[in-house]
């Protein structure tokens, strides 16, 4: 028979103080030249796990015109058989190694690596060349793969936001850029893509050596080894895409309409071009795009989502490109207020830009920038991610350390310029998927100009 024992509880009236940020500093990176490549590592002592990834300049800008998608479907292809061993063997290959096999393909590089035991790193850099150098692109598997590609991308652009995102690339970038199009391209694009295109571009893109990042315990990885196995045969180019010229200045007082009939709610996408990741005031535009649309507790969620109850969230942020970049504000409303919506969210956006934060805000959102970095840094993978960011954007290796100390000394005033500058409320692209029968009349009632998008 049990008894029962009670016990007291001590209620704390008042929550405890938070330290100082202690301060942070990223791990040490070496670099090593070897047969025409690059390998740069970090360094994480008795770490018995590894992350790799072999980056390489060949992302969707070096696609060939009217071929949207084809640098992700290439790349998506490395792991489909080699001339060494088919698919079904590739893969029981990586799970002998106890790995996980990791793609990515962005607008200026694409990425093949491992996460796996540090132990057996070379063996999984030996499964890397052979994918990378030695790609089967059977036609059966190719053919196979594109049309599971081409039902992906239809299905993908049926669901809500697909159109919108392309209609808002394409008023900030234009429709002759590549950049104004979808990372993956769109189902025309998926139609035209074939065994042929993806040979010729895995020849003129992806034969280079490209650069080798690896974060592990340096003191028992031979680096210099690692690349002569990844960069054995390699020669190919390594030249960056070309700048892209870009639209005409989008206006705020323009909405370019979506048609999307029945629509229970619409996708409302809204911004302009942004800064590149370059810009010296990187860290001031963070913060105040955390204060206006990147935390749960930011402006535009409050008013959008607790205070209006529009939407069940709103995002606003800037992405930075090597070039350039783009700041949007997202979300999913009801259709009956989606002009209200629209009205409200650039009306914070010139808030922000008028006003700036208070010092409140800076103070939150700063101590949640300091406590989450190190925490996103815990893994090799999160260290890894961070040397892929210095290698596409040519930064130093202690850029993590300088951000982070950067974001300690950053004050409101350097904010609300950034603010200032960077946020352009009378240059905004605002892009609407609904139904426009239902909204097309209370945007033109709330003072927009409509344009209805081919898309």
């Amino acid at each position: 028979m049990s008894e029962h024992v009670a016990t007291r509880h001590t209620l704390v009236a008042e929550r405890p103080a938070g330290a100082d940020p202690r301060p942070y500093r990223f791990p040490e990176v070496r670099r090593v030249a070897v047969a025409g490549g690059e390998v740069i590592g970090a360094h994480l002592p008795g770490r018995s796990l590894a992350w790799t990834k072999l980056v390489m300049e060949s992302g969707a800008l070096h696609e060939p015109v009217g071929l949207d998608g084809l640098a992700r479907i290439t790349c998506s292809l490395l792991d489909e058989g080699s001339l060494d061993r088919d698919a079904d063997a590739f893969g029981l290959a990586i799970e002998a190694l106890g790995a996980q096999w990791r793609l990515a393909c962005g607008w200026e590089t694409q990425e093949v690596g491992l996460d796996l035991p540090a132990d057996r790193l070379g063996a999984g850099l030996d499964l890397i060349a052979e994918a990378v150098r030695r790609p089967a692109f059977a036609d059966a598997d190719v053919e196979r793969f594109l049309a599971d590609h081409v039902r992906s991308m239809k299905t993908s652009w049926a669901q809500p936001g697909t159109r919108a995102g392309l209609a808002f690339r394409r008023a900030l970038f234009g429709a002759d850029s590549r950049l104004g199009g979808l990372l993956g391209g769109t189902p025309d694009t998926a139609q035209a893509l074939d065994a042929e295109a993806i040979r010729a571009f895995h020849a003129s893109r992806m034969t280079a050596p490209g650069t080798l990042a690896v974060v592990g315990d340096l003191d028992t990885i031979d680096l210099a080894a690692l690349g002569r196995t990844v960069f054995a045969g390699a020669g190919g180019t390594t030249s960056r895409a070309a700048p892209a010229t870009f639209a005409s200045t989008p206006s705020t007082e323009r909405a370019i309409v979506v048609d999307r009939p029945g629509a229970v709610q619409s996708v409302l996408r809204i911004g302009h071009t942004a800064a590149p990741r370059s810009t010296p005031d990187l860290i001031a535009i963070e913060l105040f795009a955390d204060v206006l649309g990147g935390a749960f507790g930011s402006r535009l969620n409050h008013l959008l989502r607790e205070v209006k109850g529009y939407t069940y969230g709103a995002h606003a942020s800037f992405g930075h490109g090597r070039r350039s970049g783009a700041f949007t504000v997202s979300s999913s409303v009801h259709t009956e207020v989606t002009a209200a919506a629209i009205v409200d969210a650039i009306g914070e956006v010139r808030r922000m830009h008028a006003d700036g934060v208070t010092p409140d805000e800076l103070a939150a959102t700063r101590a949640h920038s300091l406590g989450s970095m190190p925490i996103n840094l815990q893994t090799p993978a999160g260290i890894g991610g961070r040397l892929i960011e210095a290698i596409v954007h040519d930064l130093p290796d202690d850029h993590v350390t300088r951000e982070y100390a950067e974001i300690l000394a950053t004050d409101a005033d350097a904010v609300n310029r950034a603010a200032g500058t960077h946020l352009r409320p009378d240059e905004l692209a605002v892009v609407v998927e609904g139904d426009a029968a239902r909204i097309v009349p209370d945007l033109r009632a709330a003072g927009f100009d409509v344009v209805m998008s081919q898309v």
